[in-house]
């Protein structure tokens, strides 16, 4: 048990002397979407037997917080040498929307509005978008 506590100090220490991410210039938040979102096209890129692919398109959720220049950056090391290698991510932004638990209006939640419902000026919402990255399709032959 001790060991683990160690080796967890250790490894966070290693992060803070040797910062991967500047040493490869590539940000680790962006790199941890593009591993999954590389992960789901593999996968169904196997279930449609797929053997050039052109296109992976992907909605964007404005709360994750990805940066889309290093989302590219980080997509094009992430697959090459994979059967992605040549193929484009497509980005299309989601913006946030909430859901009024009061009126059921949905809205985008903004400074302008002060974050409340548009119809009935309630503050009790739910975010039902806009929060994820999602895999919308991959396209090829």
């Amino acid at each position: 048990m001790l060991r683990g506590k160690i080796l967890y100090k250790f490894q966070s220490i290693f992060l803070l002397v040797f910062p991967y991410h500047l040493y490869y210039n590539v940000s680790m938040h962006e790199m941890s979407y593009v591993s999954r979102v590389v992960s789901l096209a593999m996968e169904t890129i196997e279930e449609n037997q797929l053997s050039k692919i052109s296109e992976v398109h992907i909605a964007l959720g404005a709360m994750t917080g990805v940066v889309p220049e290093l989302m590219e950056k980080c997509y094009h090391q992430a697959i090459s040498g994979t059967i992605l290698e040549g193929s484009n991510l497509i980005m299309v932004p989601q913006p946030v929307v909430a859901r009024c638990l009061d009126c059921g209006n949905e809205y985008e939640p903004s400074r302008e509005n002060d974050y409340s419902c548009t119809s009935c000026k309630s503050h009790h919402s739910q975010i039902i978008a806009g929060r994820n990255i999602v895999l919308q399709s991959v396209i090829g032959e």
